[in-house]
């Protein structure tokens, strides 16, 4: 294409100055400097624009990157709703032409090739506002911080002993969540510390695992995650508390992510568009 859009140009260059009277004033059929000089600026600009519309918008570069920094958290293999972005064209639990897992919602298919008005992705991550019980929360999901309530009832589990007792797997489970239930037994914490390869820790699911845990588990802050007897110097808890966090511990857990820029709903919606390729 290049060769070709060059040819043109030569040829064009060509006919225009070689064709010329000997005086230096144009003839009847030839070209003027300033008509010359528009046909090349014209040409150049064709072929830029075609150059242009030859780019398309890469999976691997431009696309995954988004899901990697604001999904995958979440949206892991062994995920509450079986929707993964970690290989997102995985045939069973990927986006590709699977249909949607919220049935009544007014776009069936998660990703429809070549169509993005009609993939539920984008209506995920476009919206601000979606009927709960019909399409679900808008994406990335806004987790919520753990209401006063809550955060008491963990402060009192860990000062009476951070035990794995009924007061744990009554309540203390209930907050954590167990990463791979919806709605109130998912809980606020599983869903990105979990024990999954490349998750996050500490791992809630199994908080009193030696290792990966948070029970008796030191933190990579300092101290332990969770110090038995000791509420205030436990990692967790202080990571919990929008009033009690130090900086050094800082974001406040839950972590929210932002909403997409415009120019990654561009990148998504483009990438569908052009057919949502693995590229």
């Amino acid at each position: 294409m290049r060769g070709a859009i060059g040819t043109c140009l030569a040829l064009v260059v060509f006919g225009l100055w070689g064709c010329g009277s000997s005086d230096g004033e144009a003839s009847a059929g030839t070209v003027a400097p300033a008509a010359q000089e528009q046909a090349v600026a014209e040409a150049q600009e064709s072929a830029s624009g075609q150059e242009a519309s030859a780019r398309q918008v890469s999976y691997s570069s431009d696309v995954y990157p988004i899901f990697a920094a604001k999904c995958i958290s979440c949206h892991h293999p062994t995920n509450a709703v079986e929707v993964i972005l970690t290989d997102i064209f995985d045939p069973e639990l990927g986006m590709i032409n699977r249909p949607n897992t919220w049935k009544a919602s007014s776009r069936p298919i998660l990703v429809v090739p070549g169509d993005p008005d009609a993939s539920a992705l984008m209506l995920k991550i476009e919206e601000t506002e979606l009927e709960l019980k019909v399409d679900g929360d808008p994406m990335p999901w806004a987790i919520p911080r753990l209401p006063s309530g809550e955060l008491g009832t963990l402060r009192d589990w860990i000062n009476d002993g951070a035990q794995n007792n009924a007061a744990f797997r009554g309540s203390i489970v209930r907050i954590f969540g167990d990463g791979v239930s919806l709605g109130s037994r998912g809980g606020r914490c599983a869903y990105c510390h979990h024990s999954d390869p490349g998750a996050y820790q500490p791992d809630l699911v199994d908080v009193f695992n030696p290792e990966t845990g948070a029970v008796n588990v030191a933190s990579y802050y300092g101290g332990l995650r969770i110090a038995p007897g000791d509420a205030s110097s436990s990692v967790v808890y202080l990571r919990s508390s929008p009033t009690e966090i130090p900086p050094r511990l800082e974001p406040l857990m839950p972590q929210h992510y932002e909403r997409l820029t415009p120019d990654e709903l561009a990148a998504v919606r483009e990438w569908i568009a052009l057919g949502a390729q693995d590229n």
